[in-house]
């Protein structure tokens, strides 16, 4: 099980980005890359907000991160460097819903997937967000509090 190393910079600008669809009652999503370090934890090195399609409706609220948007920074990462994390916002609380478990825009085992409540109207606190790893079996698990605490540092 990977920890990883988040600079605060990055927690900031995540924040910042992902809060402010959430102003118009839109959902919104960022993707962190990061390098693996020798151990096999990750250090996350930035934010990116690709294009995306945010939409309202009778049916509630979704965010779809364009398939030619994720190719384009595939093949723009440094070699070294990965996605390991995808992160969203909900219009109120965090959790994991059927259709985020369905999105595969992630599917290497250890992936991670953070839901941010409430638009990410406040600061983003990991231990209030839905966070999630994909497992062997191609499943979300929902990562205890104390889980996040000893696997995600925020430095």
């Amino acid at each position: 099980m990977s920890r990883f190393s988040i600079p605060t910079d990055v927690m900031v600008q995540t924040w910042d980005l992902l809060r402010r669809p959430g102003f118009e009652g839109l959902e919104a999503a960022a993707v962190w890359i990061g390098r693996r370090l020798p151990g096999g934890d990750v250090e996350i090195l930035d934010v990116h907000m690709p294009e995306q399609l945010a939409y309202r409706s009778e049916f509630g609220v979704a965010v779809t991160i364009l398939d030619e948007a994720l190719s384009r920074l595939i093949a723009t990462l440094p070699l070294e460097c990965f996605v390991p994390i995808r992160l969203h916002t909900h219009p109120g609380p965090a959790y994991h819903s059927d259709t985020d478990d369905q999105n595969m825009l992630l599917s290497h085992m250890g992936a991670i997937s953070i839901v941010i409540p409430d638009f990410a109207r406040d600061e983003i606190d990991l231990c209030s967000c839905s966070v999630n790893e994909l497992n062997e079996s191609h499943h979300w698990r929902e990562l205890s509090p104390d889980e996040v605490k000893a696997r995600f540092i925020v430095r």
